[in-house]
């Protein structure tokens, strides 16, 4: 298209010989100078569309990670339910009287003691901090939420451990000394079939032993302050668990909509 112009402009030139050379110099100065803009232009608009083609894909892999993420927030809040409701079970429980009974105790317990962690799903996120790309999400609300669930998952992570180590103190270490673990478990039977099978089959003096095994237990200053702290860090976990869950849930709605904008 270029070549076209100058000829024409050539042409208009030699119609005035006077001028013809300053017009030729001026002229041709700006071609190039169009020229380049229109490169420019198209440059930049290829760069756009490659960094929102890029952005697109960054986005559906977060949605992709998040929607994980909820999956697992859920079987995590669950957990925490049972085991703060399961505590308060244990702290308001008298002592047990027959085999059922300490089956149950001994149930409640492992409900308490049972262990789970959140493992949020942070690969593209870390990619896209870890390569410097964060700025080509446009969005700002989505960006903004996405450090703030990064943040949230590290008060998460930090109180889990904060937890763990109360645990093995307070409740683990006592339970260990002061009962018979699982003392239903047919273990014969796990090793041979591996299946967990109970049995209630124990003689008076075996009832006897675990009856003030259970007294022990459950009248210790140690484990019952155990229990109180499971209560209020279960159910304190429980509830910015709960807030996180809403913070995912926005986020995946947010990027949602970005996506159907494209």
């Amino acid at each position: 298209m270029i070549p076209f112009f100058r000829k024409i402009r050539k042409k208009m030139a030699d119609d005035n010989r006077p001028l013809k050379y300053m017009r030729y110099a001026i002229g041709e100065i700006l071609l190039v100078m169009v020229g380049i803009l229109l490169a420019l232009q198209v440059n930049n608009w290829n760069n756009e569309r490659a960094h929102r083609k890029q952005e697109m894909k960054y986005l559906r892999s977060l949605k992709a990670d998040l929607q994980v993420d909820l999956i697992n927030l859920t079987a995590f809040i669950v957990d925490k339910e049972v085991k703060y409701t399961s505590a308060f079970k244990l702290l308001e429980m008298g002592d047990p009287q027959n085999a059922f009974e300490l089956n149950r105790m001994d149930s409640i317990i492992w409900r308490v003691f049972g262990w789970r962690t959140y493992n949020p799903s942070t690969n593209t996120l870390d990619e896209l901090i870890g390569s410097g790309n964060l700025s080509i999400i446009k969005n700002d609300s989505i960006k903004s939420m996405l450090l703030n669930i990064k943040q949230n998952n590290r008060l998460v992570a930090g109180g889990t451990e904060h937890m763990r180590r109360e645990y093995d103190y307070y409740l683990y270490d006592r339970s260990a000394a002061l009962r018979e673990m699982m003392p239903f478990v047919d273990f014969e039977q796990f090793i041979d079939a591996d299946t967990v099978s109970f049995s209630q089959k124990k003689n008076d003096e075996q009832l006897t032993a675990l009856k003030k095994q259970a007294h022990a237990i459950l009248h210790d200053i140690t484990f019952r302050n155990g229990l109180k702290l499971a209560i209020l860090n279960n159910r304190g976990m429980r509830k910015r668990c709960d807030g996180l869950y809403t913070n995912v849930e926005h986020l995946i709605e947010l990027i949602t909509q970005e996506l159907k904008e494209d």
